[in-house]
């Protein structure tokens, strides 16, 4: 299909749903906007922000970010894997005097941040390794900076059960589930008007896309774009809600499928939560709730769930990867979210 194509069918100027920060059509999240900043001006040395994969945790830090109007801040994408990573990063920024000062004095990095007092955004710290974790709440110890801790709802449990210390400094927890059912439709207006079409959806299309979507930024726009592509392929010009119930009827999981076990319901609301699992990454979270289980029964419960196609199992790096069919995902999102 020729996308150059398919934009002028629909008299758009871009694709108004790709999955891209878009900070002129950020919308809600008010009362996580300003705990974020009340904690920023606060002064509070350490903010975590959680949520599930495509709540837009990285659009709220992004746009946090580039609304505060002080130069001393920095955003990381991903974490660096070493210390030594991180004082190159900060190598890297001194300035033509900076750099001068520290070619007669070993650079220090507490004493260089403490001259900053450096708000620092950190995404995707879900991936920090521990040694990592502890060099962060060091410096937060030792200067003056503010880190924001952006990861999924799993990091905030690992650092309750391995960083408890780390974990007790943090003052402000922000989670973020879903829009509301008002934000969620201006998200779609929104994009829909900065690529040049505003009235290309009706409002009970638009409707229908939250309702599908669970609320999640990233599923919207999935399931936009979705539709866009029903509609050309039909050659309508307008989307209604007839075309995005074929969204719905596509992606609807057999019934059979969805009269699971309790374990098996239970495994599934993890991965979904969590994301793709090895065997005994999911046990080490099934005992929190069926502290009895061991590594055959589960073994035999995920091979059941892979036999009925309940589950897909892929090989990654030598281990087993356990994740959700994307139906029953689906399915499953929209429930954890109601």
């Amino acid at each position: 299909m020729n996308n150059t194509e398919m934009l002028n069918f629909f008299k758009l100027k871009d694709n108004p749903f790709k999955l891209e920060v878009i900070l002129e059509t950020f919308v809600g999240y008010n009362l996580e906007r300003t705990k974020l900043l009340n904690s920023i001006n606060n002064k509070e040395k350490i903010v975590l922000v959680s949520g599930p994969t495509g709540a837009g945790k990285t659009t709220l830090l992004l746009w946090i970010y580039n609304n505060l109007k002080t130069k001393n801040k920095i955003y990381i994408y991903r974490p660096f894997k070493k210390r030594e990573e991180f004082e190159k990063y900060f190598i890297d920024r001194l300035s033509f005097f900076e750099r001068i000062t520290y070619k007669f004095k070993k650079f220090n990095i507490i004493e260089y941040l403490n001259k900053k007092n450096l708000i620092i955004f950190l995404d995707e710290a879900t991936f920090c390794d521990d040694d990592i974790l502890e060099w962060i709440k060091i410096i937060s110890d030792q200067t003056n900076c503010t880190f924001i801790l952006a990861g999924l709802p799993e990091f905030e449990e690992r650092l309750l059960k391995e960083h408890r210390t780390l974990y007790e400094r943090i003052i402000t927890k922000i989670y973020l589930k879903s829009l509301d059912p008002e934000s969620g439709k201006l998200l779609i207006k929104k994009r829909l008007e900065l690529a040049g079409n505003p009235n290309l959806f009706t409002e009970d299309a638009i409707e229908e896309i939250y309702n599908l979507s669970g609320g999640l930024p990233r599923e919207i726009l999935k399931y936009s774009y979705e539709a866009l592509l029903i509609a050309y392929r039909e050659r309508k010009n307008i989307i209604d809600r007839d075309i995005v119930e074929k969204i719905y009827e596509a992606k609807k999981p057999p019934t059979d499928l969805l009269k699971l076990t309790e374990k098996q319901r239970y495994i599934v609301e993890l991965i979904t939560k969590y994301g793709p699992k090895t065997v005994n990454e999911l046990l080490k979270l099934f005992r929190e709730r069926y502290s009895d289980t061991t590594i055959h029964a589960i073994s035999n419960i995920l091979k059941r769930m892979t036999e009925s196609k309940i589950l897909v199992r892929t090989k990654v790096k030598g281990k087993f990867i356990y994740d959700v069919v994307p139906a029953i995902k689906d399915y499953f999102i929209r429930e954890i979210n109601k």
